[in-house]
């Protein structure tokens, strides 16, 4: 039973940079970024393992940032998979040529202070193209200040890939952006007995949040991006996100309340906005309160 949606955090499940790496790295390769998937959890007596070290619960997004973070002795980890990288789109011809290339990265991260008595920073630190570069040869350092201004909605402002350690940075790949998320608890006036809630996130952002055609001929310009996640049942939730490019699909799953790893497989790009085709993503993660 969900008795409130307060003190929700994301989980950074890290398919950050899964676009990154081989040949041209540009910056419309949207998945070359710490953020990838990210995770709901509610308060620790709410959550699908409750009283335990480790927290899990279906995620909310599945390629932008939401609002709400993990505050102090909250932390995460995660890993990602995707059979393929992100295209590169041609604005003479309004296609996108295939990068044919699987990658996979994986991050961890922490919250500092209270965002609901005052402001908390999410830190998360990513090892881009883990799959053909190895771990931590390319790492990405993101960050978000993140406000709660009731037990259901939250602002953020933040930055992905704010510095890159090791290698050469890709251009554009460092992207500001503004969020605001709201949670509806669905039935029960707030006190739903199904575990049914809708999760709804908008905002702006620079960088790879950008169009197609901007990021092509470098405009820097701000885009629109959101999403929305249907919490199903305690343990699934249904997952629309759009990235400010790509249209993303799919499902946010945690098998066992036992042990609350979450699997969030995607279908990326499902309109075919960089791609010749749809690519499957897959991000695995949990999180942990000390």
């Amino acid at each position: 039973m969900i008795r409130s949606a307060s003190r929700f955090w994301t989980l950074a499940v890290g398919v950050a940079a899964l676009g990154a790496g081989a040949g041209q790295v540009r910056a419309q390769e949207a998945t070359d970024l710490w953020k990838k998937y990210l995770i709901h959890l509610p308060d620790p007596e709410d959550i699908v393992s409750p009283g335990g070290f480790f927290r899990g619960a279906p995620g909310t997004n599945s390629g932008t940032p939401f609002a709400f973070g993990p505050g102090w002795r909250d932390a995460f980890i995660g890993a990602g998979y995707q059979n393929e990288t992100r295209g590169v789109y041609n604005p003479y011809t309004g296609t996108a040529s295939p990068n044919n290339q699987s990658d996979g990265s994986a991050a961890f991260g922490f919250g500092l202070g209270n965002a609901r008595h005052l402001v908390a920073l999410e830190v998360a630190i990513t090892s881009l193209s883990t799959v053909r570069s190895g771990w931590f040869t390319r790492t990405a350092f993101s960050f978000k200040a993140h406000r709660m201004i009731s037990s259901t909605a939250a602002l953020a402002l933040g930055v992905e890939n704010a510095f890159i350690a090791g290698g050469q940075k890709a251009e554009g790949t460092t992207s500001w952006f503004g969020v605001a998320s709201k949670v509806f608890v669905i039935g029960g006036g707030g006190d739903s007995t199904s575990g049914r809630a809708l999760t709804v996130s908008a905002g702006v952002g620079t960088g790879r949040f950008r169009r197609p055609l901007d990021i092509s001929i470098e405009n820097a310009a701000l885009n629109a991006f959101g999403s929305a996640a249907l919490l199903v049942v305690r343990q699934l939730s249904v997952v629309a996100d759009y990235t400010g490019q790509d249209l993303n699909v799919g499902l946010s799953i945690v098998p066992l309340p036992s042990f609350p790893v979450v699997f969030t497989p995607t279908i990326a790009d499902v309109t075919q906005t960089a791609s010749r085709s749809a690519r499957f993503i897959l991000g695995v993660g949990i999180g942990m309160h000390f």
